[in-house]
């Protein structure tokens, strides 16, 4: 899998831009290590400025309020992730298939990334009314389902967020007792039965996908 993330992510790759950008970055990235030691309750602006180096008062150039930055890093991170796999998924036209390569990648790379896993876990009341915005690439495969006659399920918010809230259950669950392939499999197969579409069938986009995991493995 060719997605990655690494401490120091936004920093990185804002190296290109002018000052602000820079340092804006720099805020997120040490956001993002203060979440993962202390969680969202915890964290102080002044945990956050201190981590990137920065003075209390740059924080005030660039986010309001300690929510401000919470919501903002939350959501890069869901876009950025989701953007990176739908890149990956770029040849894939099946809207099962993305679903489960997606949910599949997705819980993986989390696991990979307990930080990055830490700011989403914790993020739900910061991005609950924007879930279009933070998951618009999950929505996307969701609405090809449906206009390929996969699922007849309506995806409206509510949706959406009940899709994403077994998402972040099986992250959580393999954060705490470790990594479990086969709960992944049933969290994609939960998914699609949620949406309307038949156990044997979920099975059969399962199978693919991990056929097409292990061609690509060896």
């Amino acid at each position: 899998m060719e997605v990655s993330v690494q401490a120091g992510f936004f920093a990185q790759a804002a190296v290109a831009g002018g000052k602000r950008d820079r340092t804006q970055a720099a805020l997120l990235d040490a956001a993002i290590a203060v979440i993962a030691r202390k969680g969202m309750e915890a964290a102080k602006i002044s945990d956050m400025t201190e981590a990137a180096g920065l003075a209390n008062g740059t924080f005030y150039n660039h986010f309001q309020t300690k929510d401000d930055i919470l919501k903002k890093v939350a959501l890069k991170i869901a876009f950025e992730v989701s953007r990176r796999l739908d890149m990956e998924m770029a040849e894939l036209e099946d809207g099962p298939l993305r679903m489960v390569t997606a949910t599949s990648r997705f819980v993986n790379l989390m696991l990979d990334s307990p930080d990055w896993a830490a700011v989403l876990l914790d993020s739900k009341a910061l991005i609950s009314d924007r879930p279009k915005e933070a998951f618009q690439f999950l929505a996307a495969d969701l609405e090809r389902c449906v206009e390929q006659g996969a699922i007849d399920e309506k995806i409206d918010p509510f949706t959406l967020e009940q899709v994403v809230s077994l998402i972040r259950t099986g992250i959580e669950s393999q954060l705490k007792n470790g990594r479990d392939a086969d709960l992944t499999r049933r969290l994609c197969l939960n998914i699609l039965r949620m949406l309307g579409m038949t156990r044997a069938k979920v099975m059969r986009v399962i199978d693919k996908y991990e056929s097409n995991s292990a061609s690509i493995a060896s």
